[in-house]
C-alpha cells in the first residue's frame, strides 16, 4: 500500500503542478543556454567567406570534446583565427576552385575546421599539427604560433599550408586510392618509427623521401609529396632533388610523376596548373619568393655535363670592360714569364690562353695554348693536364684534383715537356689543387636580366672572392 500511495501522490503532484492557472508556460529556453553566442566580426567573416560559399563550419571557441581529452591543448587566440582561415581560403580553397571547379572543392573539402592554439604532443616526442577525420573534419593545432607575415619557418604560412594540403590529400585518397606503383618506389625503406633519431632529414633524402615523416608509410609519403610540391613549389623541389644522391633523385622524380598522374587520372586536374595557382597566391598575397634556383647555377650545369669549356684569354675585350682579378693576373704573368724565358731565344714558347675543357660531369682537361711567337696570336700547340673535380650541389663549391696520365697525342701531348711541366707544377697546379673554389656566373657585374648572363662563367676562391678568373662559356 505504501508503494502505491507514494506513486499516486507523486503523480498527482506532477499533474497538479502542470495545471496551475498562474504558471507561465511561455518560456524562452535560449535565455537558459549558456552556449548562446552573439556573433562577432570573426563569425561574420567566417559566415561570409567560408560558411555561405563552401558550407564550412569553423569552431575556434574552445571545445574540449573535439580533440583527444587525454592531452592538454590550449584554446586558439582570437586574433589568430581570421588570419589562419584566410590563408586556408586563399592558398587552398580558391586555387582548387579555380583549377578544378567549384563543384569539386565544395564536394571534397571538409565541412568542419576545429582550431586549437597549441600543438598536440605525442608519446613518441613528435607533435601533431593537423588531422583529417573521415573527410568531414580537419583539426588544426598550433594556431597561436601562426605568423601571417612570415612565409617560411616553423611559424610561417608555408608550414601551416603544408598541413592543410597534406590532410586534404588524405581525403582525396579516401575517395580514389593511390596508384599502387607509388608504394613500390621506396617500399623497402618505410619506417614506422620515423621519429627515431637515426632517421635524420639527410638520411630520408638519401633514400628518396621528401621529409622524415614521409618514411612512415606510403600514404603519408604521398601526402607529403603533394604538400611539398604545392606549397614549397617546383624550384624548391628541384633544388631538393638535385642535392640528393643520384639513386634518390630517380626515386623522387618517379614519385613526382606518379603524383601528377594521380591528379589527372583520378580527378582530371592538371597538377602543374594547380601548383602554379598555389605559388602565385603565395607570391601575390604573402610576398613569397622562390629560392635561388640551384638547377641554373654554373655548378649544376657542370654536374649535368652541359658545359664544354671556359676559356681565359688575356687581353680580351671583356676583361677591359668587366675587369679581372689582380691576384690571378699576377699569377698568370709569373707563369707566362717562366715559360717564355726558360729557354734560349728562338726556342721560347709564349702562352696565349688557358682552357678548361670539361670532358664529363667529373673530369676536366686543363690546357694551355701557346705558340713560338710573342706577337702572333695564333695557337700552335697545347700543354694539357688531366683533373677530376667534385661539386657540392647546394653551394657550387668545387675541388679540383690532379690525375695521371697526362693527355697524349695530337697537339695536346705537351704537358710533360720540360718547357712547361716544372713551371706548371710550381705555379698553376698549387693554385688549382690547394683551394676550394666556387663555380659561378662571372663577372658578377653582369645582371640576371642582361642577355650576356650565363654566357660567361668562372671560379672564385671560397672566402676570398677577389681571387677569381672567368671567360666565355661554351656549351655541349
Amino acid at each position: 500500500m505504501n508503494k502505491i500511495f507514494i506513486l499516486y501522490i507523486i503523480g498527482f503532484f506532477v499533474v497538479s503542478a502542470c495545471t496551475r492557472d498562474n504558471d507561465n508556460l511561455d518560456v524562452d529556453m535560449d535565455s537558459y543556454n549558456t552556449d548562446q553566442i552573439v556573433p562577432n566580426e570573426i563569425d561574420k567573416w567566417i559566415m561570409s567567406n567560408l560558411t555561405n560559399p563552401y558550407n564550412i563550419e569553423v569552431i575556434y571557441r574552445y571545445s574540449r570534446n573535439l580533440a583527444d581529452v587525454s592531452k592538454d591543448i590550449a584554446p586558439a587566440k582570437l586574433d589568430k583565427v581570421q588570419p589562419m582561415m584566410e590563408a586556408v581560403l586563399r592558398l587552398y580553397l580558391e586555387p582548387y576552385e579555380r583549377v578544378a571547379g567549384a563543384k569539386f572543392i565544395k564536394t571534397f573539402t571538409p565541412k568542419q575546421y576545429v582550431l586549437y592554439g597549441s600543438v598536440s604532443y605525442n608519446s613518441n616526442g613528435s607533435v601533431t599539427l593537423g588531422t583529417a577525420d573521415g573527410g568531414r573534419k580537419v583539426t588544426l593545432f598550433d594556431v597561436n604560433n601562426f605568423r601571417k607575415e612570415e612565409v617560411d619557418g616553423d611559424r610561417g604560412v608555408r608550414r601551416k599550408l603544408r598541413t592543410i594540403h597534406h590532410e586534404f590529400t588524405h581525403i582525396l585518397n579516401q575517395n580514389v586510392i593511390i596508384l599502387p606503383e607509388f608504394a613500390e618506389v621506396t617500399k623497402a625503406d618505410y619506417y614506422s618509427d620515423w621519429t627515431n633519431a637515426a632517421n635524420t632529414a639527410e638520411l630520408a633524402k638519401s633514400m628518396g623521401f621528401v621529409s622524415r615523416y614521409a618514411r612512415m608509410v606510403y600514404t603519408e609519403d604521398f601526402a607529403e609529396m603533394v604538400a611539398h610540391l604545392l606549397v614549397e613549389g617546383q624550384v624548391w623541389f628541384d633544388n631538393y632533388v638535385m642535392s640528393a644522391p643520384q639513386s634518390a633523385q630517380a626515386k623522387l622524380r618517379r614519385k613526382e610523376e606518379l603524383v601528377v598522374q594521380y591528379f589527372k587520372d583520378a580527378f582530371d586536374i592538371d597538377f602543374r596548373v594547380l601548383q602554379n595557382e598555389v605559388q602565385e597566391s603565395f607570391k601575390n598575397l604573402y610576398n613569397a619568393q622562390d629560392p635561388a634556383d640551384l638547377t641554373q647555377t654554373l655548378g649544376a650545369w657542370l654536374m649535368d655535363d652541359k658545359i664544354s669549356s671556359i676559356i681565359y684569354t688575356p687581353g680580351a675585350s671583356h676583361y677591359t670592360e668587366y675587369g679581372i682579378s689582380t691576384t690571378f693576373s699576377n699569377l698568370w704573368k709569373t707563369f707566362y714569364d717562366a715559360v717564355a724565358t726558360q729557354t734560349p731565344t728562338g726556342n721560347r714558347r709564349y702562352l696565349k690562353n688557358m682552357e678548361l675543357q670539361f670532358t664529363s660531369s667529373t673530369t676536366m682537361m686543363l690546357q694551355f695554348g701557346y705558340s713560338s711567337s710573342a706577337t702572333d696570336p695564333a695557337i700552335g700547340f697545347y700543354a694539357a693536364y688531366n683533373f677530376t673535380f667534385e661539386i657540392d650541389p647546394a653551394t657550387s663549391e668545387i675541388k679540383f684534383s690532379k690525375v695521371l696520365p697526362e693527355p697524349t697525342g695530337g697537339s695536346h701531348g705537351n704537358g710533360s715537356h720540360a718547357r712547361f711541366k716544372p713551371y706548371f707544377e710550381q705555379y698553376m697546379l698549387p693554385y688549382f689543387t690547394n683551394r676550394v673554389f666556387v663555380a659561378d656566373w662571372l663577372p658578377s657585374s653582369i645582371a640576371e636580366d642582361d642577355p650576356l648572363y650565363r654566357t660567361f662563367g668562372g671560379f672564385y676562391e671560397k672566402e676570398n672572392p677577389s681571387n677569381y678568373f672567368y671567360g666565355p662559356v661554351e656549351l655541349k
